[in-house]
């Protein structure tokens, strides 16, 4: 059974690094020097950090059996608290008051997912519905604390989304790789990592394992809340603003890397690195429509529902046919 999960986790993994380099070559070849450029690089690895990381939590909660619709909305509460913060505290980028903001913001974070942990494993609300009702939750508490409008960051704190490491690589690319190599070791190599699959494949056997169901799946909430907050702290130092509704198409395109990494939608199923790739491949696929003029903001995001549900069709006629 090891030995079958490792061959599973190894096939998603080198899939997607299949389909990254042959997309890679594709638009090397068709685009040119339009895609194949240090600048594009850069936006790409500057732009994939956010939904990156919410997709990590995403994969998560999916890991579980269950799912987590309210990252977007937590990460546009926590940008707006720690925006608010700072300009209360830190009106002239004071490093103290800044770093302040961040680690309430991180907080806040941590008690979303255990509010959705508790929801889902406590009261035993459906996932679908305890997170989307917090979705819900969250993004009418941004609305009141911003009064619907957009909230502007102070200057300073613009500098770190746009910042180098050795001059070339983005450091929020630089934070999502590190945050998925610990996630990668955390979910494939600890003992909370088996716990959470073993949740996933049947949480009655778990429980009758010793396995304290609800504190795992709190666990993976939080941790999905975690990284939600990063994402919004991200956010918010890239576009220099927050607001409510940010980013609402992020929802789907967090599902569908969560899917196309290789996380089952029943539960069990599903490691960090190769959903890590999925960011990649989504980003990069977006980059290059972006060097296509004719192509439409709309038709990407019908493309984007195409890829999920076509995967989706795929996995599930797959595992019919092994049975």
């Amino acid at each position: 059974m090891i030995a079958k999960k490792k061959t599973r986790i190894n096939s998603d993994f080198s899939r997607m690094l299949i389909i990254l380099v042959v997309l890679l070559v594709f638009a090397g070849v068709t685009r040119g020097s339009a895609f194949m450029s240090l600048v594009n690089f850069q936006t790409i690895g500057k732009q994939l950090t956010e939904y990156g990381l919410m997709a990590i939590g995403l994969s998560m909660a999916m890991i579980t059996g269950g799912i987590d619709l309210s990252t977007v909305y937590i990460a546009n509460l926590c940008g707006a608290v720690a925006s608010l913060i700072m300009s209360a505290i830190a009106p002239e980028g004071q490093i103290g008051g800044i770093l302040v903001a961040c680690l309430v913001a991180l907080m806040i974070g941590l008690c979303c997912g255990l509010l959705n942990g508790f929801l889902v494993s406590v009261v035993n609300v459906p996932p679908m519905l305890a997170t989307l009702g917090t979705y819900e939750l969250f993004y009418g508490i941004t609305v009141v604390l911003s009064d619907g409008k957009s909230i502007t960051v102070i200057s300073q704190f613009k500098q770190f989304a746009s910042a180098m490491v050795f001059g070339v690589i983005p450091l929020p690319f630089v934070i999502f790789l590190v945050v998925a190599v610990i996630f990668s070791i955390l979910v494939g190599k600890t003992t909370f990592g088996r716990r959470i699959h073993l949740v996933g494949v049947n949480g009655k056997a778990s429980s009758f394992a010793g396995i304290k169901n609800v504190q795992v799946i709190t666990m993976a909430y939080m941790c999905s809340g975690l990284l939600s907050a990063m994402a919004g702290l991200i956010s918010l130092s890239r576009v220099a603003s927050v607001k409510a509704d940010f980013g609402s198409s992020y929802v789907m395109m967090t599902i569908l890397i969560a899917v196309l990494g290789g996380c089952n939608p029943d539960g069990g199923y599903g490691e960090i690195p190769g959903v890590a790739v999925a960011v990649i491949v989504l980003q990069v696929i977006s980059a290059y429509l972006n060097t296509i003029p004719w192509i439409n903001n709309y038709y990407r995001q019908a493309l984007y529902g195409i890829l999920l549900l076509g995967f989706m069709t795929y996995k599930l006629f797959r595992s019919k046919s092994k049975k």
